[in-house]
């Protein structure tokens, strides 16, 4: 508990001095390579406090010259941060629309290009979808965790489809991302943090440029199962470091 209060004291900081920062970039230019930067630092301060330490693979599949939909397993708030600490493309999210009236965190979301979603309101979804494309347009990559939520088992979610129509209008190809280790860091079912390692798996990107529309759940299909086999073949090398000899 202790390190939980310590972590959301962090944070507040964190967000306090690096959101103000971001808004003021973005207002002068919304494409500065200087709020990915800070970004990345918010999230290093984050993950740290957090007691993570992370571990990537799959680095090389991405080309910092294109950009892509990245599509994640989502467990954990923690995903958020450790996506941000360990992928250096410039990356932005959907995130929840009342978010964005919060002062001062809410301005930096809007300033950095961050892209609000009323769930609640299916009619809205057109005009974020848009928002979406028009983000991918300016030269970010966009993360989308198909579950929708966090996942409350060690099992995913059923994915929705948004992600991967977005991927076939676009063009964009999708790539797997999957994170082990923020579950049972801080899982969706408590609110205890427990310091230990991260792993994040990036797969190989899936194009989807030469695909229609129609194939949205065959594409689906394949993505989730390129997910499943990240976390499993994570989970197996875990569990083989953990045998004693």
């Amino acid at each position: 508990m202790l390190r939980m209060a310590f972590l959301i004291l962090v944070t507040l900081v964190d967000t306090l001095v690096f959101a103000p920062l971001v808004t003021i970039v973005g207002l002068v230019r919304s494409t500065s390579p200087l709020i990915d930067r800070l970004i990345h630092a918010w999230a290093r301060v984050i993950v740290r406090a957090a007691g993570l330490e992370i571990s990537v693979t799959g680095t090389e599949h991405l080309d910092p010259g294109r950009r892509y939909i990245v599509i994640a397993n989502h467990a954990s708030y923690l995903d958020i941060p450790v996506l941000f600490a360990a992928i250096r493309q410039p990356l932005r999210f959907m995130a929840k629309k009342s978010l964005f009236s919060v002062p001062i965190f809410g301005w930096g979301l809007k300033a950095a290009g961050f892209i609000p979603v009323d769930r609640k309101k299916s009619a809205t979804a057109s005009a974020s979808f848009d928002l979406a494309t028009s983000r991918l347009a300016k030269g970010n990559s966009l993360v989308i965790f198909p579950e929708g939520g966090r996942s409350r088992t060690v099992e995913m979610e059923p994915f929705k489809r948004g992600a991967f129509l977005l991927a076939l209008k676009s063009g964009l190809p999708i790539v797997p991302v999957g994170i082990v280790g923020t579950s049972d860091a801080l899982p969706a079912t408590r609110f205890i943090i427990k310091p230990g390692a991260v792993e994040i798996r990036i797969g190989t990107p899936i194009e989807t440029a030469d695909l229609g529309v129609r194939r949205k759940d065959e594409l689906m299909t394949t993505a989730r199962e390129r997910i499943s086999e990240l976390l499993e073949g994570t989970r197996q090398a875990q569990m083989q470091q953990r045998e004693p000899g």
